[in-house]
């Protein structure tokens, strides 16, 4: 008898730390917005596929793995265009209501430095403007 509940402490154990057993999960929205531009004319411009791209590797870094999964990344509008505007959908599971916040404010973290990275290797700065529009690329994230 004693064997019996050793196996299913044991069993109850190996249960409770997968992560289908998580209580907090909830995806995650990172949307990017740029000014664009055919790669001929506009050629130097920021990208928002490439801010989403940088995005990925700091999610990479700063997210435990098993906590994530990537379920879309999409962006650009054409061939031989300049992305004005990228996606990235992720799934976030966390064991609690406070390591799930803390996620969000990992990827967050990331969406706004992958971004800030891109405008800095293209050398463009907050108030910078393209044909009247920003010039840098922007990110928003929306748990949903």
């Amino acid at each position: 008898m004693k064997r019996l509940f050793s196996s299913l402490a044991f069993v109850l154990a190996l249960v409770a730390a997968t992560p289908a057993f998580a209580q907090k999960s909830g995806g995650v929205r990172i949307e990017f917005q740029g000014p664009g531009g055919h790669s001929f004319g506009a050629y130097g411009r920021v990208s928002a596929l490439h801010a989403a791209a940088r995005t990925m590797i700091l999610l990479q870094k700063a997210l435990p793995a098993g906590s994530y999964q990537i379920t879309n990344l999409t962006g650009g509008n054409s061939v031989n265009a300049i992305a004005s505007d990228g996606l990235i959908e992720l799934k976030l599971t966390a064991r609690t209501a406070k390591a799930y916040d803390a996620l969000v404010a990992a990827v967050t973290k990331a969406a706004t430095d992958g971004a800030d990275e891109e405008n800095a290797f293209r050398g463009v700065k907050a108030g910078d403007l393209t044909a009247g529009a920003p010039a840098t690329v922007r990110a928003k994230v929306t748990p949903f």
